[in-house]
């Protein structure tokens, strides 16, 4: 259940990257110039500023790698590694403008082919990794932070060392923050990390800089399997303007509970985790069998974290014999359990508890606007998203699915009045339930006609591979 092997799944990766050279595409000329300099115009001229207030909020998307969006376009990473005219490998960002409906390469050069170091949308594989790299704006410049693949708590199954052109997934690099401007250009690295860190995916700002987890990874192995443990856990903040790095505090508070940062409330982090009642060994942990007894038995704890540390503030818990879901609002957090069709709503500072509906599709799942995403728990059997407003507990249901397959739809992004999706596949059907996706396929759909049951989108012009 609990067992992933990741040398495996990185050699997938790479394999199947280089399979996808030859139909990368490029975009030269002045059309392309042009768009891109005046979305990013428009960005700096318009482009609403969320840190005025000091409040926190999570910078990256956590459902989306190496992507983020901003009221007037959407950066990607793309996942497909190619050679470039030195010889070296690298990656390529992305950029949809949203009043264009187009994607380009993050490039203003004209005549630019996008095929060497020097144009700003190339991303060497040596520094960046779009499995693990994070993507965010913070006021007008666009941030991009490579960090190694985290892979705490996972076992792994020897298997030899791959190594493609300058590559090789054994070799660990420090984790450094990257500055540029909003189209690209002026790409610099601001702040190296210690190497012996490992830094969590999730990137918490204010309006004076980031909070990340840190930690320290140690491997045990026992026979042919690899242990990856984690120790020293600490959240940090990096002041963006004077880059100085200042440890809040541990992330251990001596309560066997392994916590997770999964929202923010003003000035406090919103932290949940697993509570067995006692510290479990690393056979309990990887027994599937114990593992699940232990779990079944379990509760998930919610709890609050002030920005500048201190005592942890629990404010409820579920038990763990049922699935559950949570999003965090603001200073409310909407809970739902398969063992009923409630979504409840609690306040966290007043303790206030309440039903705010009863659906049977009540798997919270994302988020939009105001609006919780929910699915069925099975989700095979229902592939359509259903909306509950967490003002009024008012629920809508979309018919929308992918195109290609009728599989549910990805949201990618969203701005104050649109959401980005993936409405269909370029893809091969293998006709066993798997498909080869060569292309994924974005457009954008106004919240109105998303929530209204309308099929209604307009569609982005691509040109990479959309992920």
């Amino acid at each position: 259940m609990k067992k992933i092997f990741i040398s495996f799944i990185v050699a997938t990766l790479v394999c199947s990257s280089l399979c996808a050279c030859s139909s990368e595409t490029g975009t030269t000329g002045e059309n392309a110039d042009t768009l891109v300099r005046n979305s990013f115009i428009r960005n700096n001229t318009d482009r609403d500023n969320d840190f005025e207030s000091g409040d926190m909020q999570f910078l990256c998307n956590p459902n989306v790698v190496s992507a983020c969006n901003t009221e007037n376009g959407y950066y990607y990473m793309t996942e497909d590694m190619v050679k470039l005219r030195g010889g070296n490998y690298g990656y390529h960002l992305m950029y949809m403008d949203f009043a264009a409906k187009r994607e380009v390469y993050l490039c203003s050069t004209a005549g630019c082919k996008h095929d060497s170091p020097d144009c700003p949308a190339v991303f060497l594989s040596d520094d960046f990794s779009p499995i693990s790299t994070k993507i965010f704006v913070f006021k007008d410049n666009l941030y991009i932070l490579s960090r190694e693949y985290d892979d705490d708590g996972t076992v792994s199954q020897d298997v030899e060392s791959i190594t493609i052109g300058n590559v090789n997934p054994e070799e660990n690099q420090p984790a450094a923050l990257y500055r540029a401007n909003l189209d690209g250009t002026g790409r610099q690295k601001i702040y190296t990390f210690d190497s012996e860190l490992t830094l969590e995916d999730k990137v918490i700002g204010n309006d004076k800089g980031i909070y990340i987890i840190t930690k320290k990874l140690s491997v045990d192995k026992e026979g042919n399997e690899t242990y990856t443990t984690s120790s020293q856990r600490k959240l940090v903040f990096l002041n963006l303007s004077s880059l100085s790095l200042k440890e809040i505090c541990p992330m251990d508070f001596n309560d066997n509970i392994s916590w997770q940062i999964i929202g923010c409330c003003q000035n406090d982090f919103v932290l949940c985790g697993t509570d067995f009642g006692r510290e479990i060994s690393r056979d309990e942990k990887w027994n599937d069998d114990v593992y699940k007894e232990l779990y079944n038995n379990s509760s998930e704890v919610y709890a609050l974290l002030n920005q500048n540390g201190g005592e942890l503030k629990e404010v409820c818990r579920q038990s763990n014999k049922y699935f559950n879901s949570v999003k965090v609002f603001g200073n409310r957090l909407y809970l739902s359990s398969n063992e009923n069709q409630n979504i409840e709503v609690l306040n966290v500072e007043t303790g206030e508890r309440k039903t705010l509906c009863t659906l049977p599709q009540n798997l919270i799942m994302d988020s939009l606007g105001d609006m919780l995403c929910c699915r069925s728990w099975n989700l095979g059997e229902d592939q359509t998203w259903y909306f509950v407003n967490t003002k009024t507990g008012e629920i809508t249901h979309s018919p929308i699915v992918n195109l290609c397959n009728g599989w549910a739809i990805d949201f990618r992004g969203e701005t104050a009045s649109d959401v980005l999706f993936i409405y269909d596949y370029d893809a091969t059907d293998y006709n066993d339930g798997s498909y080869e996706i060569h292309q994924y396929k974005h457009a954008l759909i106004s919240k109105e006609d998303l929530f209204a049951e309308k099929d209604n989108y307009k569609k982005i012009e691509m040109i990479g591979s959309g992920k």
